[in-house]
């Protein structure tokens, strides 16, 4: 085998792999890109429990914590710049904190989105009633959630979930939850 087959080998399969996306199935393409707006977004978006899964996914290597909340539950509020104030903390170490709202998808655009600017601007938040009903969407990602807010939710750099809190946590709580995760706690 000369040096010239082995270059020609990697040219090839190149050429191939910059073809896919053309020759993919359309389903693939649209689920692919119907998943790159929610990764990295600029406000609320709605979205399904699948696409949030697929952000989770996204964002393995990371440690996680998803917050469930409402405009209407008065903890929930209590939490949020908390929330804030964790991902801006440890952000740099390897922290991303994902807010979730379980409010009616039709108050969207002049409830929830100009609260949660004004509560947690740093944070990133997504609806969770896009074609599933909210309770459907949490129990997506875990069967056995009993229905309170807030709930937190602790995922490891491996993408597995860790801890599950019901109810109102103090910012020291979750900075403790999060140390652990993050390998600097005890």
């Amino acid at each position: 085998m000369s040096v010239k087959t082995p270059v020609a080998i990697v040219v090839s399969a190149a050429a191939l792999l910059a073809a896919l996306p053309a020759v993919a199935p359309p389903a693939l393409a649209e689920e692919a890109a119907s998943v790159e707006h929610l990764l990295e977004p600029d406000t609320i978006h709605p979205a399904t429990a699948e696409q949030f899964k697929a952000v989770l996914e996204h964002h393995r290597g990371k440690v996680v914590v998803v917050n469930f909340w409402a405009t209407w539950c008065i903890p929930c509020l209590q939490e949020l710049p908390e929330l804030d104030l964790l991902q801006e903390r440890y952000a740099d170490r390897g922290l991303v904190v994902l807010a979730v709202s379980m409010d009616d998808s039709e108050k969207l655009e002049d409830r929830v989105r100009p609260f949660f600017a004004k509560r947690a601007p740093g944070l990133v938040s997504y609806l969770a009633s896009a074609g599933d009903d909210s309770v459907a969407f949490v129990m997506a990602l875990d069967p056995e959630w009993p229905g309170a807010l807030p709930t937190t939710m602790f995922f490891d750099r491996a993408g597995t979930l860790d801890n599950i809190h019901l109810g109102r946590m103090l910012y020291s709580e979750f900075e403790e939850a999060v140390l652990v995760l993050l390998g600097e706690g005890a």
